[in-house]
């Protein structure tokens, strides 16, 4: 009477060889899906950078556009716009004095009233630029105080400022036919970020035809001897 065979517990070389390759095809799929949302999330990540830097400059130049005042009285307080190119980047300048609140900067005296001066450079990276801010704290004064120069944006592809003269929208201030110490009606700020998308915020001179009536400390006159 012969003996049924007995059948091993084990496992053959095929089929851990199999059972591997199951296996690593299951890892490289999860390895590649993580792979992928971490690449999702960085991308998202770095646009959002992006968003919230343009949203911050555009608010802070239009907040500091909305307080430019110039009087008839001194032509230094006069508002310079030149637009130039960098790499074939649009790059404008534009200088203006303002009124703004004290910084509250232990190192400097409170100062209702500034020069300031937005204007770009060639970035590190050589190929995008990036946005400058300098700031000259009682710009009337014969002791002038030291200006301050931050940077305030990086990356971009362009920085671009229009003014409204009333009738049309200029890219060099002043205008043909207008004083030196003529105000636009309104200015348009352009940032342009490394993905060449535009963003562009239009901002109204509140002091604009009263250059006149801003004595020379560059306060509001009161009609009052």
């Amino acid at each position: 009477m012969t003996r049924p065979p007995v059948r091993s517990e084990g496992f053959t070389l095929l089929e851990i060889l199999l059972a591997l390759s199951v296996l690593s095809v299951i890892l490289l799929l999860l390895l590649s899906a993580f792979t992928g949302a971490a690449r999702v999330r960085e991308t998202l990540s770095s646009r959002s950078r992006g968003f919230r830097q343009i949203r911050l400059v555009l608010d802070r130049v239009g907040t500091d556009l909305m307080g430019a005042f110039a009087t008839s009285a001194r032509e230094g307080s006069a508002l310079s716009l030149r637009e130039d190119q960098l790499s074939g980047m649009p790059a404008a300048t534009l200088t203006f004095t303002a009124f703004q609140l004290p910084d509250g900067d232990g190192g400097h005296p409170p100062a209702e009233i500034v020069k300031i001066r937005y204007f770009p450079r060639i970035g590190a990276d050589g190929v995008t630029l990036e946005l400058h801010r300098e700031q000259s704290d009682l710009p009337f004064i014969e002791n002038k105080i030291p200006s301050r120069e931050t940077g305030v944006a990086e990356g971009l592809r362009g920085f671009r400022i229009e003014l409204y003269d009333g009738t049309k929208w200029v890219k060099e201030w002043p205008a043909g036919g207008k004083t030196k110490t003529t105000l636009p009606k309104k200015a348009a700020v352009t940032l342009v970020d490394a993905r060449g998308e535009a963003y562009r915020r239009e901002v109204p001179i509140p002091l604009a035809g009263q250059e006149g009536n801003v004595t020379f400390s560059g306060r509001r006159s009161t009609g009052t001897p």
